[in-house]
C-alpha cells in the first residue's frame, strides 16, 4: 500500500495518540536518546535496520557484569534456551541459539539444502539465506511478491516439488516491511507436502501493529512437524552488536539444525545481555511505540512531498526514487548518509531504516538536495494516479 495526503491527517491522530504514549519515553535514560549529535562530521546509517535507541538499562548492566570472566569461554548458552524456552512457552530441546540469527539462518541452509535440493522464496527478500544457499550451489526458486507486496504462496506452493528442501518466509517482509496475512499462511501450509520444512522470519515481529490478519507463530503455535521460527535480538532489544538470535521448531528439527552449529558460537556478553533482555517487557513496549511514532513522522515528511512509500510493518520504509538508485545513494553517502542496499527487482526503490527524529530530518535535509521532478497526474486526494 502507497501513503496518500490522507495518511498526514490520519497521523495526526497517531501523534496525538503517541504524544501520551511518550511522556515516560522522555524520562528514558541517557542511553536511549542519540548516539550522536546530527551533523556534517556524523556519519549516520540508516541502511542495517537498527534500533536507534539502543538496548535496555538492564541489558548494559548485565554486560558490564560479565566484563570481569571475559577471558573464559561461555557456559550460559543452556540458561538462555531455557529461559527462551519459557518465555515462548516451549521445551528447551526445541530452541536453537546462534550468533545472530544470520548463524541460525546458516545452520538451517546447511541441514536442509543438499545437492539436487531448491530453496523455494520469495523475491525480493532478506538475501541472507539465499546468499548460503548459492555459496553452497543450491538452485533458487524465486517468487516474485503479489502486487500488494505480500508472499505469492500459491505461486510457491506450486514451486514445491520433491526437490524442494526448504521453503523461506520473512513476515513482516524485508526490505518491503509489508505482511502476508496468517490466515494465508496457515492455508499454505496446511496444503504443502509434510516433508518440506518451512522457516518463517520473525526479526521484525514487535514493529508490528496489533491486528487480526497477524499473529506470531511463536505468540499463536500450530501444530504443525516442520516449522521452524527464527528471532533476533538485534532489533527491538536493540543488540545488533553482540550477534544473538534463536529458532524455534519440532525438537527433532531442532537438533537437525542445531548439528552444524559453533562450538561456544555465542559471546558471554550477548547471551547476560540476552537474558536480562527478555526480562524488560516495558523497554519492548517503549522501543515499538517509538518506532510507530518516528515512522509515522517519517511517512508524513514523505507525503508532504509526494514520495511514494510502501507501507510498512517494521522499523525500515521502501521509497519510490525518481533518480538512479545508484546515484541516490552515491549523493546520501557524499552527505555522510548510509542507505540501502539495492535489492532485485527493486531499482526503482529505496530502502530507509527509521532512525531517531534527528535522524530522520537529516535524511530529508539530504533528499531535498537532489534536484527532483514536479509531481504530475496526482488525484484529489493525493494518490499518484
Amino acid at each position: 500500500m502507497e501513503i496518500s495526503r490522507r495518511r498526514v491527517l490520519q497521523g495526526m491522530g497517531v501523534g496525538a495518540v503517541s504524544t501520551i504514549g511518550m511522556l515516560g519515553w522522555a524520562e528514558r535514560p541517557a542511553h536511549y536518546g542519540p548516539a550522536e549529535t546530527v551533523g556534517t562530521a556524523t556519519t549516520i546509517h540508516l541502511d542495517r535496520n537498527e534500533n536507534p535507541y539502543g538496548p535496555p538499562d538492564s541489558a548494559v548492566r548485565a554486560m558490564q557484569e560479565s566484563l570481569t570472566t571475559q577471558n573464559l569461554y561461555p557456559d550460559g548458552s543452556e540458561d538462555l534456551r531455557k529461559k527462551i524456552a519459557e518465555y515462548h512457552k516451549v521445551a528447551a530441546e526445541q530452541v536453537v541459539l546462534g550468533c545472530g540469527s544470520t548463524e541460525v539462518l546458516r545452520m538451517a541452509a546447511d541441514a536442509f539444502l543438499a545437492p539436487g535440493k531448491t530453496l523455494v522464496l520469495a523475491v525480493p527478500t532478506c538475501p541472507i539465506l539465499a546468499s548460503f544457499a548459492r555459496a553452497k550451489g543450491i538452485e533458487l526458486f524465486e517468487v516474485p511478491l503479489t502486487r500488494d507486496y505480500a508472499h505469492d504462496l500459491a505461486a510457491m506452493l506450486a514451486r514445491c516439488d520433491n526437490s524442494a528442501g526448504l521453503i523461506y518466509i520473512c513476515n513482516p517482509n524485508n526490505p518491503t516491511g509489508t505482511l502476508t496475512p496468517r490466515s494465508d499462511l496457515e492455508d499454505f501450509l496446511h496444503k504443502l507436502p509434510a516433508n518440506i520444512p518451512v522457516l518463517i522470519d520473525e526479526a521484525y515481529h514487535h514493529y508490528v501493529i496489533p491486528s487480526p490478519s497477524y499473529s506470531s507463530f511463536l505468540d499463536q503455535k500450530i501444530s504443525d512437524k516442520r516449522t521452524i521460527v527464527t528471532r533476533t535480538f538485534s532489533k527491538i532489544y536493540g543488540l545488533a552488536g553482540v550477534r544473538l538470535g534463536y529458532a524455534v521448531a519440532p525438537a527433532s528439527v531442532a537438533k537437525q539444525i542445531s548439528e552444524f552449529s559453533l562450538p561456544f558460537g555465542e559471546n558471554a556478553a550477548g547471551i547476560a545481555a540476552a537474558m536480562a533482555a527478555l526480562d524488560d517487557s516495558e523497554h519492548v513496549r517503549r522501543a515499538a511505540q517509538q518506532n510507530l511514532n518516528d515512522r509515522q513522522s517519517f511517512f508524513n515528511s514523505a507525503d508532504v512531498r509526494y514520495v511514494r512509500v510502501v507501507d510498512s510493518q517494521a522499523n525500515f520504509a521502501l521509497l519510490k526514487l525518481d533518480h538512479p538508485i545508484d546515484e541516490v545513494i552515491a549523493h546520501f553517502r557524499s552527505n555522510r548518509v548510509f542507505v540501502g542496499p539495492r535489492f532485485p527487482q527493486l531499482d526503482g526503490f529505496l530502502r530507509v531504516s527509521i532512525g531517531n527524529a534527528e535522524e530522520n530530518k537529516a535524511f530529508w535535509r539530504v533528499w531535498d538536495m537532489l534536484p527532483h521532478k514536479p509531481v504530475h497526474g496526482m488525484s484529489k486526494d493525493g494518490h499518484h494516479a
